[in-house]
């Protein structure tokens, strides 16, 4: 009925991706905090005005 194969697979891949999590985390903080600036740039280059 269920197949442990691929349950294990995914735990493993799960389990592999936990030493480097703090890497990923910054990553995506990093991106959000980029992707926050870029359009505040953008928004003000055209016309609005920023908000603080």
């Amino acid at each position: 009925m269920y197949n442990w194969i691929v349950q294990d697979a995914i735990v493993a891949f799960v389990n592999s991706l936990k030493p480097d999590f703090p890497r990923q985390e910054m990553l995506y903080q990093n991106g959000l905090t980029d992707l926050a600036s870029a359009l505040s740039h953008l928004l003000t280059a055209l016309g609005y005005p920023p908000v603080s």
